[in-house]
């Protein structure tokens, strides 16, 4: 039951940071280097909540942290080494 909780919140979190549709507006002007745009703080904001998402499910599932590499990825290689798993 957690699982499909926490599978929802990562999905809704995906769906809410996804680009929205493209229109016939004209090109933005490129940001100046060095300068933070709004899409890195929405890449940062889903990258951290998807590492607390993954470390959560392992915490309750293991009782364990996520290795270095799982933390990298984003949480992604958690949850590929969790759906290879044979049960």
């Amino acid at each position: 039951m957690l699982k499909n909780k926490l599978t929802a919140i990562a999905v809704a979190v995906s769906i809410g940071l996804a680009p929205v549709a493209a229109s016939a507006q004209r090109a933005p002007v490129p940001v100046p280097a060095g300068s933070v745009g709004a899409g890195h703080v929405y890449g940062l904001v889903g990258c951290v909540i998807s590492i607390m998402i993954a470390a959560t499910d392992k915490g309750n599932k293991y009782k364990k942290e996520l290795t270095t590499d799982e933390a990298l990825t984003c949480g992604l290689l958690y949850w590929v080494r969790e759906a290879n798993k044979r049960r």
